[in-house]
């Protein structure tokens, strides 16, 4: 027959599988809602310039002034590729939007859960605090590191500032097409060739183009992060031997 203290142990195994898997399944409905309020957000918020962008892309090129119809052909084609680098920036921006969002959210809402929790077991001692307690401790302050480890890890607000900047070069890049398909001029109202503007243009797209994922490989040295050898290599012994020397220097 099974003791009174293997039943307590079993019934407080239990208890801890089911809380773990409760906050488990909890945390993955709050991604969920986040993720996807966060998306709603983000569309709302790119919308008016959507609006501008497809005006860019359908109407912007059309008509154009003292320019042949193959030049013509040539601004359409630009346009319409710089109009593909912008929807590739964009689509990245409202992805890493979301998950820097829904990060943030939980990582603030877990760390605000492990201090209370912390607090509770300052209060009676770690020995005297209820088991379920010291369990979700235990998991808020996972989930609080792991949620922090993946804002610094992936950097994600750096990848969001430099996805949006490039979106928005991109679409200058856009408004200078138009412009000069309108008057013959630039921006700055300066006269200039097709040729000109064309390699400048395909200049400066080529400077911008890229993928903005910004990764800090530091952050996950897994290998060296309880290794010895190199603390040692930074803290140099410094010997009997050398302090005589040293102390013969200043004379």
């Amino acid at each position: 027959m099974e003791t009174d203290l293997q039943v307590s142990k079993k019934k407080q195994l239990k208890e801890t599988v089911f809380l773990i898997l409760t906050m488990v399944a909890l945390t993955a409905i709050a991604i969920f809602f986040l993720k996807s309020h966060a998306e709603d957000e983000g569309k709302e918020l790119m919308k008016p310039m959507n609006e501008v962008s497809m005006l860019h892309s359908k109407q912007g090129i059309k008509d154009c002034i003292n320019i042949t119809e193959k030049q013509s052909q040539n601004l359409i084609i630009l346009n319409s590729t710089l109009q593909k680098y912008k929807e590739q920036h964009e689509i990245t921006f409202l992805k890493l939007y979301e998950y820097h969002f829904t990060s943030s959210t939980l990582f603030l809402v877990f760390s605000i859960l492990s201090a209370l929790a912390l607090f509770l077991i300052t209060q009676e001692g770690w020995k005297n605090t209820a088991h379920l307690v010291k369990v979700s401790f235990l998991v808020c302050t996972a989930f609080t590191s792991f949620f922090g480890l993946s804002l610094s890890t992936f950097e994600q607000k750096i990848s969001i500032d430099q996805n949006a900047n490039a979106y928005i070069d991109y679409d200058n890049l856009q408004k200078k097409l138009i412009n000069f398909c309108a008057t013959s001029l630039t921006t700055e109202g300066d006269s200039i060739s097709f040729g000109k503007l064309h390699s400048n243009i395909m200049n400066e797209a080529k400077n911008l183009h890229g993928f903005y994922l910004e990764f800090d490989a530091e952050s996950v040295d897994v290998a060296n992060a309880f290794s010895l050898e190199k603390k040692e290599k930074t803290q140099p012994v410094i010997t009997k031997k050398d302090t005589i020397d040293n102390k013969k220097d200043e004379k």
